[in-house]
């Protein structure tokens, strides 16, 4: 079993495209803590050039930013009773 470790880091600029592992760091990073298995049920469009799947990391930010947004929020109690 092959594992890949991912090679961009937050003091990194974003690529165009990223692998799954990858884009997973990205948006853990930017905006809350994913799997990299959970993006294979988002609704985005993967390319697969040589036969690893790829993705474009703006729509998929996008996506992540909307997930983020309708999110349900609430406020916490603050632990008293």
């Amino acid at each position: 079993m092959q594992r890949t470790t991912t090679t961009w880091s937050p003091d990194l600029p974003l690529p165009c495209y990223a692998d799954r592992k990858t884009l997973a760091a990205i948006i853990t990073h930017r905006f809350f803590p994913v799997s990299h298995r959970t993006l294979e049920r988002w609704p985005l469009i993967a390319r697969k050039p040589n036969k690893a799947v790829i993705y474009e990391v703006k729509p998929a930010l996008e996506y992540a930013e909307q997930q983020l947004n309708n999110a349900y929020a609430y406020k916490q109690n603050g632990g008293t009773l």
